[in-house]
């Protein structure tokens, strides 16, 4: 089933972008269970069910982002709708951990340990970062659905859309510290202008694992 389909790339500074379109009942399990508001999701999930995931560019290569784009397709694909929002991005509807769905690229579809795969003398980089981004794609659709895009205090639900768009997007420096002042931690990055959402929700997700390590 084509639940997952590439459409094209773009590349924005050090930022790689792979734009994929979304089958739409997939589409439609992400904005029913979002707690984004349509104009902040539209900026990587458009009306057209196009998805916008990004990564750096700086570690991908021509060679990686093929095999990149035919592993997510291949994964994506092999199941029906249904299996892929109750079991590749959510668990049934609930929250997954990052980690497991690592797990399930490793033990299903055989993909590299990161974990086991760093100890061996035949280290592979390219096997790590293929599960790495692969992993990713998936994560970064799962935080769509779970993550609070407006870590404020007070009545989020007397928040305008309006103003949420305008004064709480993603992009601006002011929402980005509010992130971090969310999970107690300060962050350093070279800039900012870098990080968009799903840098964001990625940085938040390693910081939480991070937490759970530690």
């Amino acid at each position: 089933m084509e639940n997952v389909k590439f459409v094209r790339s773009e590349e924005k500074g050090r930022i790689l972008y792979l734009y994929f379109k979304i089958h739409d009942r997939i589409a439609d399990f992400i904005r029913k269970h979002t707690h984004y508001y349509e104009a902040l999701l539209s900026d990587f999930l458009d009306t057209d069910n196009i998805y916008r995931y990004s990564l750096d560019g700086t570690e991908c290569s021509d060679e990686l982002r093929e095999l990149l784009i035919g592993t997510i397709e291949k994964i994506s694909n092999e199941g029906s709708d249904d299996y892929f929002c109750n079991h590749l991005i959510t668990n049934n509807g609930r929250e997954v951990a990052p980690s497991k769905i690592h797990e399930l690229m490793c033990e299903k579809y055989g993909l590299a340990d990161i974990d086991a795969v760093e100890d061996t003398e035949d280290y592979d980089q390219g096997q790590v970062d293929l599960e790495w981004w692969t992993a990713h794609f998936f994560i970064s659709l799962k935080n769509v659905i779970f993550d609070d895009p407006y870590p404020f205090e007070g009545d989020d639900e007397a928040q305008p859309e309006a103003m949420c768009h305008e004064t709480l997007s993603f992009s601006e420096v002011s929402d980005f510290l509010k992130i971090l002042k969310s999970i107690d931690k300060i962050v350093v990055v070279d800039d900012v202008r870098k990080y968009g959402p799903e840098e964001l929700s990625r940085l938040c997700e390693e910081l939480k694992e991070d937490d759970k390590e530690n």
